[in-house]
């Protein structure tokens, strides 16, 4: 059992314990544990037998009461409260990501083993360490699952063969870049490549009320999504692009997953623990540098490189007006500049 209770992005990168535990024991059955709306970003995983969703509101008890004792081995691949005593009552042997500090005693005692979680190395790394006490030799690979279907749902709502997925939309304003120049950079795309532009949208009101804010600058045919779609067609789609462009959010770790140019920005966040991970990477932090223009494979991010940056704080502590200077100050051109090379060295 992997237990996984946060966001979509943070069940992503828990990815690679489930292509090393099958690479190493192949006659493992692996079933997850997650929040209810996080379970698409591991819907096509064959290596999975089971996901169970659970509400996040609420205590669950009748859930975990069922699962008590049921593993050999479950895996706490987060470091909160809930997804450590949801592995300890699952698991025979558990096994889990804590943070040091004076509450940690309690973790230590529920848990056959543990690891500090230490954000000076990538996530991905971090999470590759459960697999120590095991033996089991770490596959550092990200995995997003999709279908032929998937592919197919691709080309009928995208009516262009050559196309750069841009995703602007976050759960948090601070990750925000701001409209006009998401609308400036799809011009750029469209006047000096051979590709169209095309941005993604959501359900949200929020979303689609800053996506007119885009468009308005944009150019006139811009493509957007006409359906709404899940997150494996949405990978259909965005492994059928060229390229992608998009913020710190799940939709830039999925795309690089998928193995695609990717350029991400970003602002206060650390690039050395949160970069999208690049397949096929071998370091313990692809991007510690930490800052400016960074490239591992088929990921380029793009941050300033400013003393203050990254701050890892979700509100500027240089700004009189209340927004996140070093994205703000990110430019369009900057962005395609970077953006061309991606698309040059595919060809």
């Amino acid at each position: 059992m992997i237990v996984c209770f946060r966001f979509i992005g943070d069940v992503l990168v828990t990815t690679p314990l489930v292509t090393s535990i099958k690479q190493s024991v192949p006659g493992a059955t692996i079933d997850y544990l997650v929040f209810e709306g996080t379970e698409g970003v591991l819907s096509h995983n064959p290596h999975i037998r089971n996901i169970i969703a659970v509400p996040r509101k609420g205590n669950n008890a009748d859930v975990l009461f069922s699962l008590l004792r049921r593993y050999d081995l479950a895996f706490a691949a987060y470091p909160s409260d809930r997804t450590l005593l949801a592995a300890a009552v699952a698991g025979k042997r558990r096994i889990g990501l804590i943070y040091s500090g004076k509450d940690a005693w309690w973790k230590k005692i529920i848990l056959s083993a543990y690891h500090f979680c230490d954000d000076h190395v990538h996530v991905v790394t971090n999470i590759l360490s459960l697999l120590g006490p095991l033996g089991i030799a770490s596959i550092p690979r990200v995995a997003m699952g999709y279908n032929q279907s998937d592919m197919a749902f691709a080309g009928e709502i995208i009516p262009a063969n050559k196309y750069v997925i841009l995703h602007p939309y976050s759960r948090n304003s601070c990750k925000y870049w701001p409209a006009e120049k998401w609308g400036r950079l799809a011009g750029l795309i469209q006047e000096q490549t051979d590709c169209r532009a095309v941005f993604t949208t959501t359900p949200d009101h929020e979303d689609m009320s800053y996506l007119r804010e885009i468009l308005a600058t944009a150019p006139h045919d811009v493509l957007t999504f006409k359906k709404s779609c899940t997150l494996a067609q949405l990978a259909g789609i965005i492994k059928g692009s060229k390229a992608f462009v998009g913020i710190d959010t799940v939709v830039t770790h999925m795309a690089a997953a998928l193995e695609i140019p990717i350029i991400a920005l970003f602002g206060p966040s650390l690039t050395r623990y949160w970069g999208p991970w690049p397949n096929g990477c071998v370091e313990v932090s692809p991007f510690a540098a930490n800052k400016g223009v960074q490239r591992t494979g088929s990921v380029t991010i793009i941050q300033k490189d400013w003393p203050c940056v990254p701050c890892n704080r979700e509100t500027c502590s240089i700004s009189k007006r209340g927004k996140m200077e070093c994205l703000e100050e990110l430019t369009p051109d900057e962005v395609f500049i970077e953006l061309n090379k991606s698309l040059g060295a595919r060809g």
